[in-house]
């Protein structure tokens, strides 16, 4: 049985991506080294996978230290062009859109279970209880937004017009997808229906592959079950702050920390990555602003509340 899990990650200068990145001129630093962070970390505990960075950058433009560290890690390198799930290059969040396509790819390769995930996740964990679920279920995030937030209230206008009616999808994010290869194939054939008909219909959403996702699983209610117990969105800076414990009780297996990805994450790679070490989790969870918020940012937030 082939297990993938896979890192997808597209780059077009001309084209839009994450909002968390503060300069342009540093994405694909930035992006490269959380990648780094997140295949190493899910090849130390799951040897037995294939573990790939899926990529439409040619290898010429990732520098030989990053390279080396793939070589060294057993992590494989597939270029995948970047010629589906296409959008305008102005589109919100257009390179998003990558991981549908690479989804694509990975079925056509025959891979018997399929996981992808962000570049700013960090696994520390194996993903047997993963595999078991692909077994019977499509595991997707539920980002756990309602009618009382301004999130679900948008994604939810935009579901409507598309539907012709209010059915309120469950909103899923798209920083995780598991699947055995079935299950994957049925998901793909809808998500590539709404994509052409989204062209057709001139359909325009702000969330990018989130709202593709979501209304394909909700097609699929009956097989798609919530990822959250194998992981968690951790909101971590300093002006929004959403945390869980479940990174150390009843743990999950992924981390995904999109505030760290400036910041803890690159302290990871930097300190131990880039030398060929694997942090213990407990510093992990330290140096990624999980278990402790630093005296100096909440003076500092203090401040700004009460200037």
């Amino acid at each position: 049985m082939r297990k993938v899990i896979c890192v997808p990650f597209a780059y077009d200068e001309t084209m839009n991506s994450g909002v968390n990145v503060s300069k342009k001129t540093e994405k694909v630093k930035i992006y490269l080294k959380n990648a780094v962070v997140a295949l190493c970390s899910a090849k130390y505990y799951n040897k037995e996978c294939d573990v790939v960075f899926a990529t439409n950058v040619s290898s010429d433009l990732i520098p030989k230290d990053i390279q080396e560290i793939f070589l060294s890690n057993e992590i494989l390198v597939w270029n995948i062009p970047f010629d589906r799930y296409c959008f305008a290059p102005n589109y919100k969040w257009s390179l998003a859109f990558y991981k549908l396509c690479v989804l694509s790819y990975l079925i056509e390769k025959k891979c018997d279970y399929i996981c992808y995930m962000d570049t700013d996740v960090y696994v520390q964990n194996a993903l047997d209880s993963v595999w078991d679920e692909c077994n019977h279920n499509i595991l997707l995030y539920d980002v756990n937004h309602g009618m009382n937030t301004m999130e679900y209230v948008a994604i939810n206008d935009e579901f409507t017009n598309y539907l012709g009616s209010n059915e309120m999808p469950t909103h899923y994010g798209g920083e995780f997808f598991a699947a055995n290869l079935e299950n994957a194939q049925k998901f793909e054939n809808l998500a590539i229906n709404i994509y052409r008909e989204m062209q057709e219909r001139q359909v325009v959403t702000t969330k990018g592959d989130e709202f593709i996702i979501s209304l394909a699983a909700n097609r699929m209610k009956n097989k798609v079950k919530n990822a959250s117990p194998y992981i968690y969105r951790f909101w971590t800076g300093m002006n929004f702050r959403l945390i869980s414990t479940c990174y150390e009780y009843n743990p999950v297996i992924i981390l995904h920390m999109p505030a760290e990805k400036e910041k803890g994450i690159i302290t990871l790679f930097d300190r131990y990555f880039s030398k060929g070490i694997v942090p213990s989790n407990k510093k992990v969870w330290k140096i990624c602003r999980l278990n402790h918020q630093p005296i100096y940012e909440k003076v500092l937030f203090f401040v700004l509340k009460n200037k």
